[in-house]
Formats: C-alpha cells, structure tokens, sequence
C-alpha cells in the first residue's frame, strides 16, 4: 500500500490538473497552459519544471511497481523509514495535492500554467488568496514533503528540493510580471498577504 499510494495521489493531482486546462479551454477558447519554449529565463525555469515533474512522475511509478528494485539502487533514508513516517507523508500528499486543485479551480480563467505575454484576466485575492499569494505552490510543496516522508530515498530528496528551488525562482517571475501589470493594487495585496503562508 505504502508503495502505490503515492504515485496514485500524484497521479490524481497530475490529472486533474490535465482535466481542468481542458475544461478552461473549452470555456474560453485558448489554453491555459503559457509555458514557453525560448532560452530565456522564463523558458529554461519552465523546461527545468516540466523534467522535475516527469522525472517525479517516473520515480513514484518505479516505487509502485518496483519497489525491492528502486530500494536495491537508491536504498532508504534510515531516520525516515518507518510506517509512522510513511503515514504522515501519505496525509501530507492527500492535504497538499487537495490544496493544489483546490486553489487551481478558485483561480477560475486566471487559472495559467506559465506567464501569459498578455494579461487578460484580473486579480485574485479572494478565498484562499486571502490567505495565500501562492495557495498553488504552497499545496505542491505540502506534497513534495510528503513524498520525502512517504518515500525517503535520494531521488525523492533531490527531486524534491529541484522542485523548490524552482518553484522558488517561478513564484518570483510570476511576481515581477504581475506587479507589471496590476501595479498599486498588486503592490497593496503583497501588503497584506503573505508570499507562502
């Protein structure tokens, strides 16, 4: 059970995402997904995401269908190997993995994956925001915990402080275009909301 869950909880969040940019395309005519390709900063930050995600994705597969095999190669982090630990992790995963989606269909059409180059939907700072400028990252770290205690190895680890670093470095050019655009009334959210929690 410890070894399927969390490829299972990953699985979910992975397709409902999928799920949701398909129904906002179809709601408004154009993808949400704004990731882009060039050699610039926004374009290396996105392909760097894109091959942590993959690169998850296939570790946790690897785990549900070969665990002894993946164990034998990278071997378990002794501290963090126990039911208990694993248990944490798994409710960890749920909890974050809910709050991703959760804040992904609060965003409604200003939902993107990336950074648009035109801005064409407003400002939300309502509900979750209120709480949080980053509900989205602050549910997908909750879950990157979480798989580090569900399954403590070195890939975990390093995938997920890969993924940190680069949400870390998404988060603040998602900053700079959104106080381009929105100015005082960005400025004044940042005011009184907080980056994470």
């Amino acid at each position: 059970m410890f070894t399927t869950l969390p490829a299972i909880l990953m699985l979910i969040v992975g397709l409902f995402t999928l799920a949701l940019a398909a129904l906002r395309r179809v709601q408004s005519g154009r993808s949400p997904v704004v990731l882009t390709y060039g050699d610039d900063a926004e374009g290396f930050a996105g392909k760097l995401f894109r091959v942590i995600v993959a690169a998850l994705v296939v570790h946790l597969l690897a785990v549900a269908a070969f665990p002894q095999v993946v164990d034998a190669g990278f071997g378990r982090i002794p501290a963090l190997d126990t039911p208990s630990i694993a248990a944490i992790g798994l409710v960890l995963m749920a909890l974050g993995g809910g709050l991703t989606m959760l804040s992904q269909w609060a965003m409604r059409h200003s939902w993107k994956i990336g950074i648009p180059e035109k801005q064409d939907a407003p400002l939300v700072t309502s509900g979750l925001y209120a709480f949080s400028r980053n509900p989205i990252y602050v549910g997908m770290v909750t879950e990157l915990i979480g798989t580090v205690l569900a399954v403590p190895n070195v890939v975990s680890v390093a995938l997920a402080r890969s993924a940190w670093i680069s949400i870390s470095y998404q988060i603040r050019m998602e900053e700079t275009h959104l106080s381009r655009v929105f100015g005082e009334a960005y400025s004044a959210y940042c005011g009184r909301v907080r980056r994470w929690i």
